[in-house]
């Protein structure tokens, strides 16, 4: 087993730690691993099943997910990596995980922190990563509708760019409650007004308040807009023009064309963020807080509306 073994995994079903290796004997059943990477997936409530991740060249489980295990050649490499440079290009947030991570760090230097659809993400820390797909630091393939770590595990969970593509937001942020110890941090970012991505594994969307009472358990430090008007009208300008055509190789030029020609949009974010009307039209919202015994009430929820 690799490096991750030094975490202690749990059933993903029954949420017991293991004992010997990845035997659960509620399950009667020892969960297999996949390129030394331990796939512990409760299949009853997954979109995924074992089967995806154990053959020679699985993604895991999706074409979509196929992350830095990509093995596009030639032209077609370029073409990607041209592409993701192009999207990454942003002004800087008002607040980012890795601002967050360094909260959490100064508060509790040995904080054990798990990182939820990590892919290559790489934090400071003492950091688990899990993913529904290999990537370079994953440690276990998991579904965050189930967790495979005992309750009160760590002391933070940080979710980028991960509830918009769950069946069940609110299970999973139940399941990161669950692994949280008291007190514990969570760190997330997640879209609102953005275009489908990621095909078929692409469920959910959140305004501000929305995302505030997805959190309603978490006592907040901060929360605000991860990306901005701007962002979101360069989105859907580039995906319009994408819509032209259902050809897969004219769309793929029509979307680079769509994310040049709207690059500047971006770049308003600077000036447009820092009014409360950005608010009903943003890109997407960060939310940053601790995990606390009540929640909020929806009646209170009304309160922390902003917008314009």
């Amino acid at each position: 087993m690799n490096q991750a073994s030094k975490r202690t995994f749990a059933c993903p079903v029954h949420k017991t730690a293991f004992v010997d290796g990845l035997f659960c004997p509620s399950c009667n059943r020892e969960f297999p691993e996949a390129h030394g990477i331990p796939i512990l997936i409760n299949e009853a409530n997954s979109v995924f099943l074992t089967s995806d991740y154990l053959t020679e060249h699985a993604y895991g489980g999706a074409s979509s997910y196929a992350g830095s295990l990509d093995n596009k050649t030639g032209l077609r490499k370029i073409y990607r990596r041209v592409m993701c440079y192009l999207s990454e290009s942003a002004p800087e947030k008002e607040f980012s995980v890795n601002d967050a991570v360094e909260k959490i760090l100064s508060s509790m230097p040995g904080a054990e922190i798990l990182v939820i659809g990590s892919g290559d993400t790489s934090i400071q820390g003492n950091a688990t990563y899990t993913d529904v797909a290999f990537g370079a630091h994953v440690h276990c393939i998991a579904d965050a509708h189930d967790l495979p770590f005992p309750d009160r595990s760590f002391d933070a969970c940080i979710a980028v760019a991960v509830l918009e593509h769950v069946a069940s937001p609110y299970r999973c942020v139940d399941e990161i409650m669950r692994i949280l110890r008291p007190g514990g941090y969570v760190y997330a970012e997640t879209p609102f007004m953005q275009p489908v991505h990621m095909g078929a594994y692409d469920f959910t969307r959140f305004t501000y308040l929305g995302h505030r009472r997805l959190f309603r358990y978490f006592e907040e430090i901060c929360s605000g807009i991860s990306a901005g008007p701007g962002t979101s009208a360069g989105q859907i300008l580039r995906y319009a023009l994408a819509s032209f055509s259902d050809k897969p190789s004219l769309k793929k030029w029509l979307k680079l064309a769509g994310l040049v020609s709207t690059l500047p949009f971006r770049w308003l974010d600077k000036i447009s963020c820092s009014n409360e009307s950005a608010y009903d039209s943003a890109s997407g919202f960060y939310f940053f807080g601790t995990l606390r015994q009540e929640p909020i009430s929806d009646r209170q929820l009304l309160g922390y509306f902003r917008g314009g």
